[in-house]
């Protein structure tokens, strides 16, 4: 019997618990994944002045409430994707999420951008923060207000020239296998990291570091297209900034497409580890973005 993928999506009664949803579905439509649509309350410790002679009472009405936002979360899901939902007790929402995703046998944790963040921007929050650097299996962020469209039509990949880099690319293999959507291998180059010892780029540097890339790419695009039976079209740029968020900025995006990055060469085998380029990515990219963890054991389901 062939298995059907799922996602852990992560919901709280907040836009960024609507902002989860939405990226879960989009990924969903692509992949025909279930959705896992989990929120996790946190054990009380101390209940409500009017509440406090009986702990147990205080604790049913919050499970009252949590199985109340649920169904308020069930009804954002529309009928061409498959989600069912689930309340979590856990004494850390990091904690639940991830029991969640050995529970269900989870491919991917799906959550939203801080709810303190720019509209179309990211700022993450505790509960995304300690997902990035413990997650077993990849975490897609969604940034704030984000609007799942009715397909994606292309994936970026950024990708360095560091050793791991092909497992980034075998999950995104195991993503993409079947369907029709474009991929865009991208390549980050900071104008600033390529000075001399006397504080000046020069032509010479610059078109080495230029060829470097290009090069990078090649073999990346090989790799690719030697094991991708996907049928849409590949495509690989070089963006060049003064820093991470300027070349993020200076290259197109469009608003029905994610972003992949692979974790940082720190993480432990099979775990995320978020680096500090990705993190930088965060603060100008306007669309999800999906990080995998590191390691050949990874996970590579969709």
């Amino acid at each position: 019997m062939t298995r059907t993928a799922n996602y852990v999506v992560a919901y709280e009664a907040t836009d960024r618990g609507n902002d989860a949803i939405e990226l879960g579905v989009t990924l969903a439509r692509l992949t025909g994944a279930e959705l896992r649509v989990c929120l996790v309350l946190p054990h009380s410790t101390v209940a409500p002045s009017r509440l406090r002679s009986s702990g147990s009472d205080f604790e049913a009405l919050l499970e009252q409430q949590g199985l109340e936002w649920l169904a308020e979360a069930a009804a954002r899901v529309p009928a061409d994707v498959v989600a069912t939902t689930h309340l979590i007790w856990a004494d850390a929402v990091s904690d639940g999420l991830l029991r969640a995703v050995t529970e269900f046998d989870s491919d991917r944790i799906v959550v939203g951008a801080s709810r303190h963040g720019i509209r179309g921007r990211y700022t993450i929050g505790s509960v995304a923060n300690a997902l990035l650097h413990a997650s077993p299996v990849p975490v897609a962020l969604a940034p704030h207000g984000y609007q799942a469209p009715e397909r994606l039509s292309r994936i970026t990949c950024a990708i360095g020239t560091r050793r791991g880099w092909s497992t980034l690319l075998d999950s995104l293999l195991a993503f993409t296998q079947d369907f029709r959507v474009d991929v865009r291998f991208l390549t980050l180059v900071e104008v600033d990291a390529r000075r001399t010892q006397h504080g000046e780029t020069t032509p010479a540097l610059e078109a080495a570091r230029s060829a470097e890339s290009t090069a990078h790419l090649e073999s990346v695009l090989e790799y690719f297209t030697s094991r991708s039976p996907a049928p849409g079209t590949i495509t690989t740029e070089v963006a060049v900034g003064e820093n991470v968020e300027s070349a993020v900025e200076a290259i197109e995006w469009r608003a029905d497409e994610v972003a992949f990055v692979g974790s940082s060469r720190l993480a432990q085998p099979s775990t995320i580890f978020l680096g500090i380029t990705a993190h930088r990515m965060l603060s100008a990219l306007p669309v999800p973005l999906v990080v995998v963890p590191t390691g050949a054991s990874a996970r590579l389901a969709r």
